[in-house]
């Protein structure tokens, strides 16, 4: 190489399948790996709609702390500011770690180690934690009517559905036999999916429902019904709104602080719990039914901290590649970002 000619500067990207590896070998969670995955990867895809970069045409001295500022400004427009401080989380981790293998990439991590996250306002109680959802549960008297509406509430919690899903499950959807006993129910669209029945707990308690509330166990009969007219019809939304309110204001006399209960409220509350045991994002995307997993991404938003966790060392070498006869997809894939 003659002395006029400038060394090619390298990938921006090259270091993200070793800094992942790396994670997993300081035994970070799976969790915050995908975490990170996604906000690189939503960087990547910016950098490709507004400045028409493929990934191996960004590269280190593309990149610079406006660049990376002006991402940051564009995702909390378009998401929240949650979804920035999480993307600024994972571009911080990985630039720790890159920095660490390319000395070219030390002033960039310097000024964007500087960029602060922004503070955010989340509504207050916006999901329940496992005392909260034991708490209202355990409100309903030991009646027929207490026992229907414990199942109620214990329904929406273990399979986070939509209130017109839950309302319009049959006893025929309800598919006890076999190793893995599953729920099917009808989303948006007319779209159908199964969501794993929980645990032992949820089983006695549909038992115990049934044997009081369908004893003969017609398939065609909905699972929950307004008793008090006599017919086998779907119970109403109205109904269920107001056993929701009735042993939320009971739960509300030992809990002040707790919010108002309603069907998206225990929704959220099944994503956020299924979040904190590990569950990851694609998974409860499509345990809950989203066509988009930026909407599931609320979940990671309600605990933030746990994306920032990642401390970064080096480990690993750069592998040799056949690059320029590989497809993009076979690029991404390679670099970690796939």
């Amino acid at each position: 190489m003659r002395k006029s000619e400038k060394k090619p500067s390298p990938m921006f990207f090259i270091y993200v399948k070793d800094f992942f590896d790396h994670l997993r070998s300081d035994l970070i969670s799976e969790r915050t790996v995908e975490t990170y995955c996604q906000s690189l990867n939503a960087f990547r895809i910016y950098l490709y709609e507004k400045h028409a970069k493929r990934v191996d045409q960004i590269t280190v001295d593309f990149v610079t702390e406006q660049i990376v500022r002006d991402f940051l400004s564009y995702t909390a427009e378009i998401n929240s500011v949650g979804t920035r401080n999480v993307r600024l989380a994972g571009i911080k981790a990985y630039l720790k770690y890159a920095a660490t293998r390319d000395m070219e990439l030390i002033p960039l991590q310097i000024k964007v180690s500087a960029i602060k996250h922004k503070k955010t306002y989340p509504k207050r109680h916006n999901w329940l934690d496992r005392t909260e959802i034991d708490l209202l549960l355990a409100q309903p008297a030991q009646t027929k009517i207490g026992v229907r509406d414990r199942f109620v509430m214990l329904f929406l919690f273990s399979t986070g559905t939509r209130l017109a899903e839950m309302r319009a499950v049959q006893l025929k959807d309800i598919i006890t036999g076999g190793k893995y006993p599953y729920i099917r129910v009808i989303g948006k669209g007319s779209k159908s999916r199964i969501i794993p029945i929980p645990d032992d707990t949820f089983m006695e308690n549909y038992h115990y429902y049934c044997r009081l509330y369908h004893p003969a166990m017609n398939p065609e009969s909905f699972l929950f019904y307004p008793s008090a007219r006599g017919s086998l019809e779907m119970m109403s939304e109205d109904n269920v709104q107001r056993i929701l309110k009735k042993y939320g204001d009971m739960a509300r006399v030992e809990k002040p602080t707790l919010p108002a209960i309603h069907p998206h409220l225990i929704r959220h509350s099944y994503g956020a719990q299924l979040y904190r045991q590990g569950v990851s994002l694609p998974e409860i995307a499509k345990l809950l039914g989203h066509e988009d997993i930026s909407t599931t991404e609320i979940y990671a938003e309600t605990d933030p901290e746990m994306a920032a966790e990642a401390i970064s060392k080096m480990l690993g070498t750069q592998p040799v590649r056949k690059w320029d006869s590989l497809t993009e997809d076979e690029k991404l894939k390679i670099l970690g970002l796939k």
